[in-house]
């Protein structure tokens, strides 16, 4: 990774407009009010144009997809307009502990989210897992910080440059995000991330966080971090470190069945008049603030 971002991307970027966060496919900008920009980290053209492909799905599936997906506006080979939210889930939970600022280790957790709020977001990123895999996909890289919340605190999932078919070949993120058991994408390898952000969400830290290197022979033994068998959402952690679950609907019904499930039904449904309007302000973007950005492309 460069040093300096103007190394690599246009020059103009960085005079016009804010610079919210960095990922391994590309580098966001806050263009509009509501809207981000993603631009193509060099080298990534091949993931870039997946994540496209995939959200060009999503807008053209029948029936739509739950609301729990963020909303994308334009996209081009090198630049994706996407909705802008205000939050993460990862900089939540983070923002509720005391940590080192440098290398992030957690000195204390300070407070956990309430108990229905971390149902509703169980039931909300659990709905979009199922739909995904109604189309046979697994979006392939869950974390926490690709799950995004909105101004009224629903959970948006994002970041579909690891997005691949059921039955794919699982090429093995680190744990606690990725099984070292799971070798090919499907239901196994999406319910054992999804029981490490619960775990995450339930108890303010990642699992085995303080373990290191330990914590990949740790799961492949089987051997996972003390849960209370008097807590639903341990009990269901553990359900999905087991791949109790055959298929991504059957977790997403369970979770449904959560108290605090029903605050996910508030979600606002899709509106594609706003839709279309975003994407007429991105076009005009284009053609004033980004007109010159194709003759600054390296």
């Amino acid at each position: 990774m460069p040093e300096r971002l103007d190394q690599v991307f246009p020059r103009s970027l960085f005079n016009k407009f804010e610079f919210i966060s960095n990922g391994a496919t590309g580098w966001v900008f806050e263009v509009a009010p509501g809207i981000a920009l993603k631009f193509l980290c060099p080298g990534r053209e091949e993931e870039f144009r997946r994540e496209n492909e995939t959200y060009a799905l999503i807008e053209r599936s029948d029936p739509p997809p739950p609301p729990h997906f963020i909303q994308s506006f334009l996209r081009l080979p090198y630049a994706h307009f996407m909705q802008l939210m205000p939050d993460s889930l990862d900089s939540r939970l983070r923002a509720n502990r005391r940590q080192d600022p440098k290398t992030l280790e957690c000195f204390e957790v300070l407070r956990l989210e309430p108990t229905a709020k971390i149902e509703q977001w169980a039931a909300e990123l659990s709905s979009a897992l199922a739909w995904l895999e109604s189309i046979e996909l697994v979006q392939g890289d869950l974390r926490p910080s690709n799950l995004l919340l909105d101004s009224e605190d629903h959970m948006k999932l994002v970041d579909f440059d690891s997005c691949a078919k059921i039955g794919d070949l699982d090429p093995g993120l680190p744990p606690p995000w990725s099984s070292p058991n799971h070798h090919l994408y499907g239901a196994e390898t999406e319910q054992f991330g999804f029981g490490s952000i619960l775990y995450n969400m339930t108890h303010g830290l990642e699992p085995y966080e303080d373990k290191g290197p330990e914590t990949v022979e740790l799961f492949r033994t089987g051997v996972f971090p003390e849960l209370m068998s008097d807590s639903q959402l341990d009990v269901l952690t553990l359900r999905c470190w087991r791949s109790e679950f055959a298929t991504l609907a059957d977790l997403a019904e369970y979770c449904a069945t959560l108290n605090g499930a029903k605050l996910a039904a508030t979600t606002n449904a899709i509106n594609t008049e706003y839709i279309a309007r975003m994407k007429t302000t991105c076009e005009e973007l284009l053609r004033t603030k980004l007109a010159d950005l194709d003759k600054e492309l390296p």
